[in-house]
C-alpha cells in the first residue's frame, strides 16, 4: 500500500520514541475537589459511594412522560470527540473476531463507528483502511484504475478485492479516457476482452478541476446524467474522483457515519507495548496517510508509564488528530489519560463477557467505573467510551444514563453475519461463530502465526461459541427499539436527556432475577 514505508517497518530495531523515563510523574490522584465531584454525581445518579456497582445491582423506575409513543423517539445523537459525532452511540469492540472492514461498513451504514483492531498486522489493517475509503464514497482522492490495453479480467480482480463495480480508464500518462461502469461488462462472457473493446465508441468522458465542490459535482452529474465524474489537475493527470452513489447516499442513508469528504469514517489503531517506540510511531504514520480519521491507542492497562509515552508522542506529532485511550477503570485512570492529551477514554477492566482480568483480582464493576470515569470527563470536555460488559439493550441504556457517551459491545454483534469471525456451523447444525477474547490463547495463537506477538502470555480471555442472529443491520435495530422503550418510560426523548434526567435505585439479585426472562 505504501511501498517506500512498509518494508522497513519490522526491519529497525526498536528504540523508545517520544517522552524520556526521566521527565515522567509516575502517579495522578484525584484533588478533594475532584474526590468531592465524583462523589456528588454518584449520589446525584443514585449510586452508591462507598461500593461499585454493576448493570444487573440498579434499575431505572419510571418517570412521568409526555411521549405518547415510543415511534416518537429518533434523536440517539452523541458526540465522538469535540468534532466528530454519530447517530447512534454503539461501536463494534476493536477485537479481531468481531471488527473487520464490513463490519466497520455495515456499522456506519447505521449511524455506529467500529476501531480496527490493533492486533492485526499493520500491512492488513491498510488494506481494510482502503477498503472502508473506498465504499459508497462521495470523494476518492487516490482512485482504481485500468488502461486500455489491460483485460476484463485483469478488471474484474481489482473490482472483486475492494467490492466496487466501475473503475476509471486512464492512458500511459494517467489521464482519464474513460469509466468502465457495470452496463461496459455486466454480461460480457469473455474475460481476455481488452478494456478498450469493452468501451467502445464511448463519448468523451466528462472531467472536471481538482478542487470542484460537491455542490458544482451535483450540477455536472445531473447535467450529464452520469455516475461518475473523475478530477483531474492543471495537466489532465487523475487525481480524484466523485462519485453519485456517495454523493447522494445520505438520501438513502440519513444516519451514515460519514467525513468531510463523504467517506465512512475511519478509526486506526496501535498497541503500547512494554515501550512507545519508532516501529509503533511509524504504524501511527501510515494509518494518518492512510487516511484515519480518529486513532485508538489500546492496551489493557492504560493507566501506564507506557500509554503516556504514547500519548504524548502522537499528540505532540499530529496535535490535531483526536486521540481514543483505553482501557481504565478509575477516575485517577480517566484524569490521567485526558491530562495527557487524550480526547476520550475508553472504561473497563476485566468485565467483557470473554475477558476474565477480573480473575487476577482487578476491576471495578462497570456501571461504578463509568460513573466515576463521566464525572472527571466534564472537567477535560472529554468523551468516555463504555467497553463491554453489556448483556442486551437495558444494560447499554444504563451505561449512558451512567454518563457513557459511547457503548462499545463485542458480544451483541460478534452473531452478525458482518462481524470478522468465521461462520461455521456447530454440531446441533446451527451457524455459529467463535467469539474469542483478544487475551484467549485462540486470538494470541493466531496473532503468533501472523508474526505480530512474540510470546504466549497469561490467558486473560477465553472463547465462546456465539450463534448467528442476523445482519448488523437488524441487531442494531432491535437495540435501538430497546432504547426507544426504554427512554419513553424515563420520558426523554434523546440520549442528552437520557443522562441528565435519570437516577438510578439500587436494586437485589432476586429483584434482577425477576425481572429476567424465566
Amino acid at each position: 500500500m505504501f511501498p517506500q514505508l512498509l518494508p522497513h517497518l519490522f526491519s529497525e530495531s526498536i528504540l523508545p520514541y517520544g517522552v524520556q523515563l526521566n521527565t515522567i510523574n509516575m502517579q495522578t490522584t484525584l484533588t478533594p475537589k475532584e474526590e468531592q465531584q465524583v462523589n456528588s454525581y454518584l449520589k446525584s445518579k443514585g449510586l452508591p459511594v462507598d461500593f461499585a456497582v454493576t448493570f444487573s445491582d440498579v434499575t431505572l423506575p419510571e418517570k412521568y412522560s409526555e411521549i405518547r409513543s415510543r415511534s416518537e423517539i429518533h434523536n440517539f445523537k452523541t458526540r465522538v470527540v469535540s468534532n466528530i459525532h454519530l447517530d447512534i452511540p454503539i461501536c463494534s469492540a476493536n477485537m479481531e473476531s468481531v471488527t473487520g472492514a464490513e463490519m466497520v461498513i455495515a456499522l456506519e451504514r447505521e449511524g455506529g463507528m467500529g476501531f480496527i483492531p490493533q492486533t492485526i498486522p499493520i500491512e492488513e489493517r491498510l488494506e481494510m483502511i482502503q477498503k472502508i475509503k473506498r465504499t459508497d464514497s462521495a470523494y476518492i482522492d487516490n482512485p482504481l484504475t485500468v488502461s486500455p490495453s489491460q483485460t476484463l479480467k485483469q478488471a474484474k480482480e481489482i473490482m472483486d478485492k475492494y467490492k466496487i463495480y466501475s473503475l476509471v480508464v486512464v492512458d500511459k500518462n494517467k489521464k482519464p479516457v474513460g469509466v468502465l461502469s457495470t452496463r461496459d461488462w455486466l454480461y460480457e462472457t469473455n474475460e481476455n476482452k481488452k478494456i478498450k473493446e469493452l468501451m467502445g465508441g464511448n463519448n468523451k468522458v466528462i472531467v472536471a478541476p481538482a478542487n470542484t465542490s460537491f455542490e458544482d459535482a451535483e450540477k455536472i452529474l445531473r447535467k450529464n446524467k452520469i455516475e461518475k465524474l473523475p478530477l483531474v489537475n492543471k495537466a489532465g493527470h487523475l487525481v480524484g474522483l466523485i462519485t453519485a452513489h456517495g454523493l447522494f447516499y445520505k438520501n438513502h442513508n440519513p444516519r451514515a457515519t460519514r467525513n468531510s469528504k463523504g467517506n465512512f469514517l475511519i478509526a486506526g489503531s496501535i498497541g503500547v507495548g512494554k515501550e512507545f517506540t519508532k516501529r509503533h510511531m511509524r504504524e501511527v504514520e501510515l494509518q494518518v496517510k492512510a487516511g484515519i480519521d480518529i486513532l485508538m491507542i489500546d492496551t489493557a492497562r492504560a493507566f501506564s508509564i507506557n500509554t503516556k509515552e504514547a500519548l504524548r508522542s502522537v499528540k505532540k506529532k499530529y496535535p490535531k488528530l483526536p486521540v481514543i485511550v483505553g482501557n481504565v477503570s478509575t477516575p485517577e485512570g480517566a484524569k490521567f489519560l485526558f491530562e495527557n492529551g487524550a480526547d476520550g477514554v475508553k472504561v473497563n477492566q476485566g468485565r467483557g463477557h470473554v475477558c476474565r482480568t477480573s480473575e487476577v483480582g482487578i476491576g471495578i464493576p462497570q456501571l461504578t467505573a463509568i460513573a466515576k470515569a463521566s464525572a472527571i470527563a466534564k472537567n477535560y470536555n472529554g468523551t468516555i467510551f463504555a467497553d463491554g460488559g453489556m448483556k442486551n439493550a437495558g444494560d447499554m441504556v444504563k451505561a449512558i444514563a451512567a454518563g457513557a457517551d459511547i457503548v462499545f459491545t463485542g458480544y451483541l454483534l460478534v452473531g452478525s453475519k458482518e462481524s470478522a469471525a468465521q461462520l461455521y456451523f456447530n454440531k446441533k447444525g446451527l451457524p455459529v461463530k467463535n467469539y474469542e477474547g483478544s487475551a484467549s490463547i485462540a486470538s494470541q495463537s493466531k496473532r503468533i502465526a501472523k508474526g505480530n506477538l512474540d510470546r504466549m502470555r497469561r490467558p486473560e480471555g477465553v472463547t465462546e461459541e456465539v450463534v448467528v442472529t442476523g445482519t448488523v443491520s437488524e441487531i442494531v435495530h432491535d437495540l435501538l427499539d430497546g432504547f426507544k422503550s426504554a427512554m419513553s418510560y424515563q420520558g426523554v426523548r434523546n440520549l442528552k436527556e437520557l443522562r441528565e434526567k435519570t437516577k438510578f435505585q439500587l436494586q437485589t439479585s432476586a429483584g434482577s432475577f425477576e425481572g429476567l426472562k424465566k
